[in-house]
C-alpha cells in the first residue's frame, strides 16, 4: 500500500531527527492505534469506518504544560457497493461493482496543552493544522478512475494522559479528534471524519 510506504518513510526520517538532543524540555514520542468514521459528504463516498491506522507524533515540551511538534500517520478507508445499475459521463450504463478507497497520510504541525501534568490523570487540548497526501481511487468494474492529491488539513482533539507511575513521562494516552480535509473531486466535497486514538508515548531520552 503507497500510504503506508510514504508514512514509513516520514516514521523513520523523524525517529532520526527526534534522536538529536533536545537543548530544554522533554522530547517524546507518540505511536498510536487510530479509526476513523467518515461523516459529512465523505459518507457518499465511504461510509465504513476504518479500523486501518496509525498515528505518530513527535513533540517537545516548551514547559511542563505545553508543547509543539510535528505529526504523521495514516489512515485506510475502503467499502465495496454490490452490483447495479451506473449511469457513465457519455450516458451509457454500465451494471458494475463499485470499489471506493481513500488513504490520506497527514503532515501536521502540532501544539498541545496540558491540563494537569502533576497529576496521575492528565488532560489535554491539541490542534494539528498543515496538509494530507490523499490517495482516492474508485474502480467502476474494470474501469478504473484515480487522482492523487495534497489538501489542506485541520485537526482538533482532547484527550487524555496517563503515566504509568507518577510524574512519569511514560504512559498511555487516549484521544478524541475531528479532522477537516477539504477535498472536491467527482461527487466528493470533502474528507472530513471523526475518530479515536490509543497509544504510547515515552521519552527520547531517559
Amino acid at each position: 500500500m503507497k500510504s503506508i510506504k510514504i508514512f514509513l518513510l516520514i516514521a523513520f526520517s523523524a525517529f532520526c531527527m527526534s534522536s538529536l538532543k533536545a537543548q530544554s524540555g522533554v522530547t517524546k514520542i507518540n505511536i498510536s492505534y487510530s479509526a476513523g468514521f467518515p461523516t459529512s459528504s465523505f459518507k457518499n463516498f465511504i461510509s465504513d469506518a476504518s479500523f486501518r491506522g496509525m498515528d505518530l507524533r513527535i513533540m517537545h515540551g516548551i514547559n511542563d504544560k505545553l508543547s509543539v511538534g510535528f505529526g504523521t500517520g495514516f489512515q485506510d478507508f475502503y467499502q465495496k457497493y454490490p452490483r447495479q445499475v451506473y449511469k457513465l459521463s457519455d450516458g451509457s450504463d454500465i451494471s458494475a461493482v463499485v470499489s471506493n478507497s481513500i488513504q490520506t497520510v497527514p503532515l501536521l504541525a502540532r501544539v498541545q496543552y496540558n491540563f494537569t501534568p502533576d497529576k496521575r490523570i492528565q488532560p489535554f487540548a491539541g490542534l494539528g493544522v498543515g496538509g494530507n497526501m490523499v490517495l482516492y481511487r474508485q474502480y467502476l468494474g474494470e474501469f478504473p478512475d484515480s487522482r492523487n492529491k495534497f489538501a489542506f488539513q485541520a485537526q482538533p482533539e482532547v484527550g487524555v494522559y496517563i503515566p504509568f507511575r507518577a510524574n512519569g513521562s511514560t504512559g498511555v494516552s487516549v484521544s478524541g479528534y475531528y479532522n477537516v480535509i477539504p477535498f472536491k473531486y467527482n461527487d466528493t466535497g470533502n474528507l472530513n471524519s471523526f475518530g479515536f486514538t490509543v497509544g504510547i508515548g515515552f521519552p527520547t531520552r531517559n
